[in-house]
């Protein structure tokens, strides 16, 4: 199974397609402790698939310490329609693809569009996290 990167942009940035920057070393020890991952990346994955089977999509990001699960949160548009639609996952080790000390991976079936996402580190047994500035991801699923 092979997968292709999606054309990927930050949501923060407005409809640019700025390359998302790592911050220093220097930024990050004057932040104190990340809450969000650093980033999300979405890729599909290369598979055979009979006609009108949605694509397989793989989000990635870097895992948090003490999160104990992830809201992976999208919206998207796509014709005939374009009408906005939206889905929520709660990502927990039992039903991540990879949970991981360096990665943690979630699959799932996406129909064609233009996509937005985003993912929040939940933390705590009420899962609270920082909702108000999420990692995001933008990317069209072809």
């Amino acid at each position: 199974m092979a997968c292709a990167i999606l054309t990927m942009a930050s949501a923060a940035a407005l409809g640019s397609h700025t390359p998302v920057r790592e911050p220093s070393i220097a930024e990050a020890s004057t932040r104190g402790a990340t809450t969000n991952p650093r980033q999300l990346r979405a890729m599909q994955v290369l598979e055979r698939r009979k006609a009108g089977v949605a694509p397989r999509i793989r989000f990635e990001w870097d895992p948090v310490a003490g999160a104990r699960g992830y809201a992976l949160m999208g919206r998207w548009t796509s014709p005939p329609s374009w009408a906005i639609q939206s889905e929520e996952h709660r990502v927990t080790p039992q039903n991540a693809t990879a949970w991981e000390s360096r990665r943690v991976a979630f699959e799932v079936s996406l129909p064609e569009g233009t996509h937005s996402w985003s993912v929040v580190a939940l933390f705590g047994p009420h899962q609270h996290g920082d909702f108000d500035h999420p990692t995001p991801v933008s990317f069209d699923v072809r």
